[in-house]
């Protein structure tokens, strides 16, 4: 890099930092230790010679001259991405034209796989390059010029990244028939005491579990893939929160069993995330097509 100009990924914490005004939060959705993120923030500041933010009981706020610098950083990582997709297209003329996309993993499984087929229809030159992971991940894909467009779902959307929402994905409490739950109906505090199979921290699903019940017994075990957690409850005999979509066929044949919880839906959005500022259709047509299909209902 530049001198004075510090390293992407610190570029990138900054703005995790700024968004949560917390380093221990920060911490969390980029999936790193604290100390880490402190030291990164340390380093980025060293390197400018400018203090970003003003530490405090209250958490991490950036002082004046750090809001210049975290609108710049911003800037800087969406430009990073544009550079590296039109270096890639200038050093390959004659390749097929490529769109990364970063996919959540239940979205990846549930939904992508219709919108990717609609999308090779409509632009057969345009080869899809699909980055399965976790919501968490998706943005650090996205915030860090990886991809242009990912695609979450949950409450949250890190990095300050533009969103829009292009459906809704209700999660149902299932367990097997043989369970003491099947045929009858739960209140949330049974379900926040007992050891659920749940997805990773930093998952969609996980957060909205979370988000819905609060403070949750410590997992009878956790999964990173939908797949994998389907299996699971069968296998371990334990309840799961789950997207409905993921288990209809079980459910029909009997192999999984729904329960009603008393006064609580778990209902999520599901969201594309792309960096603020340039729309998708200036930055990249590509995108803005694969977009405008997820958004179509079905």
């Amino acid at each position: 890099m530049y001198p004075h100009v510090p390293q992407i990924g610190q570029l990138a914490t900054l703005v995790a930092v700024d968004e949560r005004r917390s380093i221990a939060a920060a911490a969390r959705d980029l999936g790193l230790s604290q100390q880490t993120v402190s030291a990164r923030v340390a380093a980025a500041e060293k390197t400018l010679g400018v203090a970003v933010f003003r530490r405090g009981v209250g958490g991490s706020e950036p002082t004046e001259r750090g809001r210049v610098v975290l609108t710049a950083a911003r800037e800087l990582l969406s430009a990073a991405g544009e550079f590296s997709r039109a270096v890639s297209a200038t050093t390959q003329p004659d390749a097929v034209r490529s769109l990364p996309v970063a996919v959540s993993n239940t979205i990846a499984e549930l939904y992508f796989p219709s919108w990717a087929a609609r999308f090779h229809r409509e632009n057969p030159t345009v080869r899809l390059q699909l980055r399965s992971r976790n919501s968490t991940e998706v943005c650090d894909a996205v915030a860090g010029g990886e991809c242009v467009l990912g695609f979450v779902e949950g409450a949250e959307v890190s990095h300050g990244l533009a969103s829009d929402v292009v459906g809704v994905d209700d999660l149902i409490l299932v367990v097997p028939p043989t369970h003491s739950w099947a045929g009858s109906e739960v209140d949330a505090g049974q379900l926040r005491r007992t050891p659920l199979v749940t997805r990773e921290r930093g998952s969609g699903s996980r957060e909205i579990v979370e988000a819905v019940l609060g403070t949750i017994a410590e997992p009878a075990g956790e999964f990173g893939s939908l797949s994998a957690q389907r299996a699971a409850v069968t296998g371990m005999g334990e309840p799961t929160v789950i997207a409905a979509r993921a288990v209809e066929s079980q459910v029909s044949s009997g192999e999984l069993v729904r329960v009603p919880v008393k006064g609580v839906t778990f209902r999520r959005l599901l969201r594309a995330v792309y960096p603020r500022g340039r729309p998708l259709g200036v930055s990249d047509p590509d995108a803005e097509a694969l977009l405008r299909i997820a958004k179509v209902p079905g």
